[in-house]
């Protein structure tokens, strides 16, 4: 469409000569330079009356002289504001008439009030303030002039307002400066909360996908493997694994249907309830009908266990258990649970032979471990793991009870950890 302008270039004229201050400054310029002339003008036309001496060339140079200065104001705004002075002080000394020679001088101190901070702006301008008053006022002492001493202390108030305005307009852009800044820092932050957040929320769903996936696919791999040794040999044996292998299927779908709860678009919690402590006992039957030989010891009563930290317990068992069957099977474990008043401690061993016996068929992704520590770690616990002075593996946990809402600590790994 031939008449459609676009949108990014219809902008108003102020907003263009915010955008181009030098242009601002030279049409400002031009427009005092226009008063002047005019001014000057006028004067030509009719005769000056009282002691004001007419405008010759000298006079004419000075007046014009005052609106070019203010094409540097903002470049120069001192040193703009000095040469100014300095040159209307001749200006009335002479006694030549004023056609708005000194709107200059009243723009350029309102602009080294605006663009100057105030402990450097405010001693020139009083000593400009001073210069130009002082003249104004022996003018009026000497009676060269038909100036009132009163019009020469409204000059001096007139001189200090043009400052005040500029000064209150710089704390003002330096408020907006401020608060923009501020807007831009906290939204800053909202992101960067918002990013952690969803980090967060990836790395919780990974931990529970990683110890679902890992612990049942892991206990599948070995009933199925058993199955096919003893399909032909022993009918009734493989037929049970299958059964085996058909129950962790449909634990494993179970578990992956509520943690997949998360990701609905509502944002809602999984579905059913989390494994807990209390649901140990179930999983090490599961683990010995997949062949491990495993005792159980509790000490103490786990009494009332924040959700978060029974459920931290349950993975840690899970993948201590997970790990022995993928490195160190066939091996007896034991599985010790210590409850404290001010923490709960597990500590899962076994007498396999170590990593050279990982079955190369079990997936191993490399990040049991480490999930694990970030799991115990979120909640001001620590975690240990390595071989065992006599052979085999070992896995301590301590997770202080009532630590939940702890600053969790950088999540740290052991050379000596199994994956």
């Amino acid at each position: 469409m031939l008449g459609t302008v676009p949108a990014m270039t219809r902008r108003s004229p102020t907003q263009w000569l915010r955008d181009h201050p030098a242009a601002a400054d030279a049409l400002l310029a031009a427009l005092v330079f226009a008063i002047v002339i005019g001014g000057l003008l006028t004067i030509r036309s009719d005769s000056p009356s009282g002691s004001n001496r007419d405008l010759d060339a000298l006079g004419v140079a000075l007046a014009l002289f005052q609106p070019l200065l203010l094409t540097v104001r903002r470049r120069w705004p001192v040193r703009a504001l000095w040469v100014s002075a300095l040159t209307l002080v001749p200006y009335w000394v002479l006694d030549y008439i004023d056609p708005g020679v000194s709107i200059a001088v009243l723009l350029l101190i309102y602009t080294v009030g605006a663009h100057v901070p105030r402990a450097r702006s405010l001693p020139h301008v009083a000593a400009v303030g001073l210069i130009l008053s002082g003249v104004m006022v022996i003018g009026v002492v000497a009676d060269e002039e038909d100036l009132p001493l009163v019009a020469a202390v409204g000059n001096t108030i007139v001189f200090a307002t043009a400052w005040v305005l500029g000064d209150s307009m710089r704390n003002r852009r330096a408020y907006l400066a401020e608060v923009e800044a501020r807007a831009e820092r906290a939204e800053a932050d909202r992101e960067a909360a918002a990013e952690r957040a969803v980090l967060d929320e990836r790395g919780r769903i990974a931990r529970e996908l990683h110890d679902v996936v890992a612990h049942s696919v892991s206990v599948m791999v070995v009933q199925a493997g058993a199955a096919r040794r003893v399909i032909d040999r022993h009918p009734d044996q493989a037929t049970e694994s299958l059964g085996i292998i058909e129950r962790t299927g449909r634990d494993a779908l179970d578990e992956l249907r509520r943690v997949l709860g998360v990701l609905r678009s509502d944002g809602a919690r999984p579905d059913g309830p989390q494994p807990t402590v209390d649901d140990v006992s179930a999983l090490i039957e599961r683990w010995r009908a997949a062949g491990l030989e495993i005792a159980l010891r509790v000490d103490g009563r786990s009494g009332a266990l924040a959700p978060g930290v029974s459920l931290t317990v349950y993975r840690v068992i899970q993948e201590a258990l997970t790990n022995v069957m993928k490195h160190a099977c066939p091996a007896t474990v034991t599985v010790d649970i210590r409850h404290r008043d001010d923490a709960v401690t597990i500590l899962v061993t076994d007498d396999g032979r170590g990593p050279r016996s990982t079955d190369p068929g079990i997936p191993s992704s490399g990040q049991g471990l480490i999930g694990m520590r970030e799991r115990v770690e979120l909640f001001g616990g620590s975690l240990a793991t390595g071989p065992r002075p006599g052979g085999g593996f070992q896995v301590r946990a301590t997770i202080p009870i009532g630590a939940a809402t702890s600053t969790p600590t950088p999540p740290s790994h052991s050379a000596s950890e199994r994956t």
